[in-house]
């Protein structure tokens, strides 16, 4: 017997559908109270989002998007900051991980589910999409389809951003702050090189069909055969969106992961120090704060997807007020790792280690 899915078109900005929509859909599978849900969401104007797990501050020119009207929002999920341009999508699946046709992991779902959204492209569009892993697709070196996953409470929520339209390389080059690290393993460089998009590729415009048959064509090849019945959100998960719109559209949920607000208090003798790691999964950031030879205080950010997203704040906790000494640093972040549920694909606690290490050097 065929899978039933609930199937929404809409037509959000990614930063509205990421703070409202996207965490309400979510809860309600978790809860039970909402059927396994795919999604399409046709972008009506320009946005930025940034990680759950990101500092805004060091990922977007927070004053540029001010001055040109551009909503910059702090989304619930994990992954690096996504410009979504007027007239592109998202696709988001929403799905219970009792199926056993639903990834388990992580690890498991990007592979396998980029690889058939490249295929997908392959067939209906006949360009040559490839996987890159951690969590890209790309055509000939050129970032298509970037996304995000987590897997918490049973649920699998995996967001891929189908850039449809060409992105406004002004404001990308000037908004997304890129670090070094962060593009020192791309063989194109600049951000306007590094980006393609459908239409470009397909030689044709895209219209809302054939993204609907890119959609039914991707959850196939990934599920086999699933009936995409054409739905609404049903009011408990209106009354949820209510709740995270308000939530997420506050400052204090932007700003979260910023210096400002994280180091409150700064003894007059520390010293800070900041390091950043490229890790297969992303960018991995440390910044210190060094008080009588131990850590006072931290912050661990990055645009990689751990699960549990919060094991990032247990590794801070694990490490603040911790000795200065790279062998009890490493004890501390290998036990994290040791945790069982703990996933950090594309990543190794040297990594962490490596950060943590070097922004402490940096404090001397």
């Amino acid at each position: 017997m065929k899978r039933q899915w609930r199937f929404l078109v809409l037509n959000e900005t990614y930063a509205d559908y990421s703070i409202g929509t996207s965490p309400a859909l979510e809860r309600g599978v978790m809860e039970g109270v909402s059927p396994d849900t795919v999604v399409l969401d046709i972008f009506p104007e320009d946005s930025f989002t940034v990680g759950v797990l990101d500092d805004p501050e060091k990922a977007i020119d927070l004053e540029f998007c001010r001055k040109k009207g551009i909503i910059v929002r702090r989304r619930n999920t994990t992954g690096g900051t996504i410009y979504s341009a007027k007239g592109s999508a998202v696709i988001c699946y929403y799905l219970k991980t009792s199926d056993p046709l639903v990834p388990q992991s992580i690890g498991e779902a990007f592979p396998r589910m980029l690889g058939d959204f490249a295929e997908a492209a392959k067939q209906l569009f006949g360009f040559p999409a490839k996987y890159r892993p951690l969590n890209d697709v790309e055509v000939e070196g050129r970032k298509l389809m970037p996304s995000s996953c987590k897997i918490e409470r049973n649920t699998l929520v995996f967001r891929l951003l189908l850039n449809v339209k060409p992105q406004n390389v002004e404001v990308t080059s000037k908004a997304i702050l890129l670090s070094p690290e962060k593009v020192q393993d791309k063989i194109l460089k600049t951000v306007e090189e590094r980006l393609t998009h459908l239409e470009r590729e397909a030689g044709r415009e895209i219209l809302l069909l054939d993204l609907r048959n890119f959609v039914r064509k991707a959850v196939t090849l990934s599920f086999a055969e699933v009936d995409l019945v054409p739905g609404e959100m049903n009011p408990a998960e209106k009354k949820y969106w209510q709740e995270f719109r308000e939530l997420y559209s506050r400052e204090g949920w932007l700003l979260a992961n910023t210096e400002a607000y994280r180091f409150k208090r700064i003894p007059s003798q520390a010293k800070r120090g900041e390091q950043r790691v490229k890790a297969v999964a992303g960018l991995i950031r440390a910044v210190i704060l060094k008080h009588e030879n131990r850590i006072y205080d931290l912050i661990i950010t990055g645009d990689f997807h751990p699960r549990p997203h919060t094991i990032l704040a247990d590794m801070e906790n694990a490490l603040r007020h911790a000795p200065a000494q790279a062998d009890e640093i490493k004890r501390r972040i290998e036990e994290i790792y040791d945790r069982p549920g703990v996933e950090i694909s594309g990543t190794t606690p040297d990594d962490f280690v490596s950060a943590v290490i070097g922004a402490l050097e940096k404090a001397s």
